[in-house]
């Protein structure tokens, strides 16, 4: 639970009958701060990086034990399991009485659309400027494409996929190279991968060799307008 002193106090938050999907830039720390000030009597808090499909069943029993009065039921995390979800849907259209549900996460996408559709979403996130891509696009290199898809393998956490592709689509085009129509494609299409939770590391090596492709036939272009020249 964080700490009342670095985090502001939190304003009421309406929900409707079963509840709602609140979008918030960091989804564990937005649902500590509010559970910190409500009642643990009638407020159940389930934070993790990830929803399994064990929280989920421990959710679910929640939700099942009886209560006196109404009871709200905080879910929280960076990503969410496609199992996991599902087997939540039951029990989101169906609640039992006097049961709340909110939701907490960082984009709708990252939920599947029957969990959207079951819930009204309250977008409460702040725009963040893009941070830069991972590897850097002048240096790029078979070599460190290799090792940083490498390492993203290893890596636990789930990192944000729609962010590094948009940064690097970004990176590349301050760096100078631009793409055509096929090209830009390739770029949407993997926002729709990402959406359909395709492995990240999948997604980046396509990108990454499209762009390497480009900045090499940048090069031979230019080396041959320095002949001609």
């Amino acid at each position: 639970m964080q700490n009342s002193n670095t985090t502001p106090r939190p304003t009421f938050q309406t929900h409707s009958q079963i509840g709602h999907i609140l979008l918030v830039n960091n989804p564990i720390d937005r649902a500590n701060a509010y559970y910190e000030y409500q009642n643990p009597q009638n407020y159940k808090l389930f934070c993790a990086e990830e929803l399994t499909i064990e929280i989920s069943r421990s959710i679910i029993d929640e939700s099942y034990i009886a209560n006196e009065g109404v009871k709200t039921i905080l879910i929280a995390a960076n990503s969410f399991n496609v199992y996991a979800q599902n087997a939540l849907l039951k029990v989101l259209e169906e609640p039992p009485n006097g049961i709340i549900f909110i939701l907490y996460a960082k984009m709708k996408s990252l939920l599947l659309p029957t969990i959207r559709s079951r819930l009204p979403i309250l977008n409460h996130t702040k725009k963040q400027k893009l941070p830069h891509f991972a590897l850097d696009i002048r240096t790029l290199s078979l070599e460190n494409i290799y090792l940083f898809l490498k390492q993203k393998q290893k890596e636990i956490k789930d990192s944000n996929s729609k962010i590094e592709i948009q940064s690097l689509y970004l990176d590349a085009l301050k760096n100078g190279l631009h793409f055509n129509s096929s090209e830009t494609t390739m770029f949407e299409h993997a926002l729709k991968w990402e959406k359909q939770h395709e492995k990240p590391q999948n997604i980046l090596l396509v990108l990454l060799l499209l762009i390497l492709r480009k900045k090499k036939q940048n090069f031979t272009h230019q080396n041959a307008w320095i002949t001609k020249g």
